[in-house]
């Protein structure tokens, strides 16, 4: 015989919001009209995956925001079966005079506001388009590292007192290389200016 709660939630929506964090997550769980469990579980896949075992995957919608977890979580409610929704977090509506956040607090109020219909849903891509977007992405980050280095070299000099000119323009591999034989007098600090030279030829190259 099914259990009551089985019977009576058999044509339910399931709303799910998941605050998501490195070692815990706070998740909770809802109809329309009422809610059916909130607490917290180990940041993992499978620990949700255990909550969500006495619901129907295709009834229910799991919502978390979007951010540094990216979206694996994302890729494991749908190949539950179940509905994935990353919203982001600039668009999730205040509650107006309510601006103390509480990872049970935040889980409800997603939970909440997905039963309504009122959070906006991120374009998730493809896997392949997830990978090409890091790769261009690590690309921006080594080309500010770069610059960053750049100023460094261009700091050390400056504030050992080396005046090389006005040549900082053009970074061509024989003017790098000249940087290298440099005197600073000081074996500290010729050590540390090789460092810098050494950080900045690996992400140049």
């Amino acid at each position: 015989m099914r259990r009551y709660e089985d019977l009576v939630l058999a044509d339910k929506a399931i709303f799910v919001g998941v605050d998501v964090h490195m070692r815990q997550w706070h998740v909770t769980i809802r109809t329309e009209e009422a809610e059916l469990f909130t607490g917290s579980i180990p940041g993992c896949w499978d620990a949700l995956a255990k909550v969500l075992r006495g619901y129907r995957p295709d009834q229910t919608t799991v919502v978390y925001e979007a951010g540094y977890f990216g979206y694996s979580l994302h890729d494991a409610i749908r190949g539950w079966g179940g509905q994935a929704v990353v919203t982001p977090p600039s668009l999730v509506p205040m509650e107006y005079g309510n601006h103390v956040k509480t990872d049970k607090r935040d889980s409800r109020k997603l939970a909440l506001l997905l039963s309504r219909g009122l959070l906006r849903a991120n374009w998730v891509p493809d896997m392949q388009l997830r990978h090409h977007r890091q790769v261009l992405r690590r690309r921006c980050q080594l080309l500010g590292d770069r610059v960053r280095l750049q100023s460094r070299i261009k700091a050390a000099l400056t504030f050992h007192g080396i005046d090389i000119g006005g040549r900082y323009s053009r970074w061509s591999k024989r003017w790098v290389d000249g940087l290298w034989a440099i005197d600073f007098g000081d074996t500290f600090a010729q050590a540390s200016f090789h460092q810098l030279l050494g950080m900045y030829l690996f992400v140049r190259d």
